[in-house]
């Protein structure tokens, strides 16, 4: 999960950062590092969010000398606790604005800068705030020319080379959640007539040539993929889940072709976001986001790899995820944050930290690196963060006897 706590000349991980990783590494598991800009046309100033406006912060990349050193650094910290880290990478296409390019890192660099997209389609405050808040204005996105998708696949294998550099197990390409890639497959805003736009194979080109690059850079089994699959409610004729206005008319169409052709690829594993996941402004117990069905069980009979699941999932649900064959594995984002020993807790049934929302974005250590393990719960240290028992997280149905 972004966490824009990066230090603000380098754009690189800080100390704390290194400690956050580590703190949530266990021998086997795997972390999923929050979203690392591949060039500084990809990066977003997230002021979107009231904390980083007060308080500062920035999001991380991976495109300097300075960046990777710094992310050996978090490699190593998770290694020598057994762990496993694969680096998402992520272009946020018309979702950056140009104020990264007042930034001493990039100014005067000529690199290119944002916002760009696959037309020139600019997001709208009014219509696709979502649940990520969008209040501001938006510039409109420059297209980005046929010929420079060429240079744009470039930053992404130049951005997983380094990823290799620093020491990482994989790299994820961020192709969801409404940033470059998803404004590619969908065609509200792909509005182009070349052959990146128009039918849905064209709508997938870049996703799949993107992909074959990474493979290409790193090998084979060391890529995953994130997609955040929506559909249309048949009852009210509403989309499920969208992210900054990326949705499509085609929805099942779109992704189906999506899931089935990445099995061409050696993938290491696929991830889908389920389009009920939401609810990242309300308190824990107004979310019934977790009490909603889960949405991408098609895709199970599509995807020939690893599948990954994530949103709105509780320790409960996961496992009946998992035992019911939807998922091969469950992602967890906000419950991880706030439990450093998650693992633990799930395999205890212990009580879990509640997660501060104010904290999540921007801001010091407070709600980063201060979320007390188990340990240090029952050795009756004092922490501010007060703590919810398993069978009060909302689920969707009771267990079975047999699970």
């Amino acid at each position: 999960m972004t966490r824009t706590r990066a230090d603000g000349a380098t754009l690189a991980p800080t100390e704390p950062m290194a400690l956050y990783y580590a703190q949530r590494a266990s021998r086997g598991g795997l972390l999923i590092t929050e979203a690392t800009h591949i060039s500084p046309e990809a990066t977003p100033t997230w002021t979107i969010y009231q904390s980083v406006r007060e308080a500062g912060g920035h999001v991380p990349g991976i495109w300097t000398k300075t960046q990777v050193e710094r992310w050996q650094a978090v490699c190593d910290a998770v290694h020598d606790k057994g762990a496993f880290i694969s680096c998402q990478l992520l272009h946020a296409g018309r979702v950056a604005q140009p104020g990264i390019g007042d930034h001493p890192l990039v100014l005067g660099s000529n690199a290119p800068l944002p916002p760009v997209s696959s037309s020139a389609v600019a997001i709208q405050s009014d219509l696709d705030a979502g649940d990520y808040n969008w209040d501001q204005p938006s510039v409109e996105p420059r297209a980005l020319q046929t010929d420079e998708i060429g240079r744009l696949i470039d930053d992404y294998r130049v951005a997983a080379r380094n990823a290799k550099r620093a020491g990482f197990d994989y790299v994820e390409l961020h192709a969801a959640h409404g940033y470059l890639i998803e404004q590619f497959l969908c065609d509200r805003i792909n509005r182009r007539t070349d052959r990146y736009g128009g039918s849905i194979e064209n709508r997938c080109r870049l996703l799949f040539e993107v992909v074959a690059a990474l493979v290409d850079e790193v090998g084979a089994g060391r890529v995953g993929v994130r997609l955040s699959p929506t559909a249309i409610d048949p009852r009210t004729g509403r989309y499920y889940q969208t992210y900054f206005g990326a949705t499509t008319s085609d929805p099942e169409s779109l992704y189906d072709f999506a899931v089935t052709g990445l099995n061409a690829f050696p993938l290491a594993y696929l991830m889908l976001t389920e389009p009920r996941v939401g609810a990242l402004s309300v308190a824990i117990e107004a979310d019934r986001s977790n009490c909603q069905p889960l949405r991408n069980l098609r895709f199970r009979s599509l995807f020939q790899g690893c599948l990954i699941g994530a949103g709105g999932f509780t320790p409960l649900t996961a496992t009946m995820a998992i035992a019911d064959g939807h998922y091969d594995l469950i992602a967890f984002g906000r419950w991880f944050l706030a439990n450093p020993d998650l693992p633990d807790r799930l395999r205890e049934g212990a009580p879990l930290n509640v997660y501060d929302r104010a904290t999540f974005y921007g801001g010091g250590l407070e709600g980063y690196v201060d979320y007390p393990d188990r340990h240090a719960v029952r050795d009756g240290r004092p922490s501010r963060y007060r703590q919810i028992e398993l069978p009060q997280i909302g689920v969707t149905h009771a267990p079975s006897a047999e699970r």
